[in-house]
């Protein structure tokens, strides 16, 4: 099985909140692609509450597309690891751009009061949410400095990964709770 791009940048030093080219695609037409890491959480340190995440991409998908108007969001994903998101954008997005939409975008959710496709007819999980955890997350962002992370800095060769987890998961911080 080839070794996805994710698993080459080393999550110890992978700073939070922070962004990150994850890749460029070009298209056969000649488009570019920008998938972006949104890290919202440190890897193995913290993790953000399942409910809060949920509510999470309800909303920060929707207020990114309305804070990053220039370009097109493809897709906005969880990541599985709950430490963040994989944000797709058809373009090249200055990465001060990108982080100022992240800000406005945690700004609106701790505005909102609602949670938009919160109902059985338009979501998987309509009570898995938490509005207030969300507010916790978007709070934690904007009290924190959105760095900009070094691919280079955070290469990893894939001869050299031990394959161990030893995280003491009592001392993950949860963000949202």
């Amino acid at each position: 099985m080839p070794m996805l791009d994710s698993f080459l940048v080393d999550h110890i030093k992978m700073p939070a909140p922070a962004l990150r080219i994850a890749k460029k695609v070009k298209t056969p037409k000649g488009d570019i692609i920008t998938v972006y890491d949104v890290r919202f959480a440190k890897p193995n340190k913290e993790i953000i509450d399942e409910k809060a995440m949920h509510t999470l991409e309800h909303l920060f998908a929707g207020f990114m597309r309305e804070n990053l108007p220039n370009y097109e969001i493809i897709d906005i994903s969880p990541m599985g690891c709950r430490t963040g998101f994989y944000m797709s954008v058809i373009g090249e997005p200055k990465d001060k751009e990108v982080i100022k939409a992240w800000r406005a975008s945690m700004q609106n959710i701790l505005d909102t009061n609602t949670i938009p496709e919160a109902n059985v007819y338009q979501c998987g999980s309509c009570y898995m949410h938490s509005l207030n955890g969300a507010k916790k997350v978007a709070k934690h962002i904007l009290d924190n400095e959105i760095t900009v992370m070094d691919n280079e800095k955070l290469s990893l060769d894939p001869e050299n990964i031990p394959n161990v987890c030893d995280v003491d998961k009592d001392k993950i911080k949860v963000l949202g709770k």
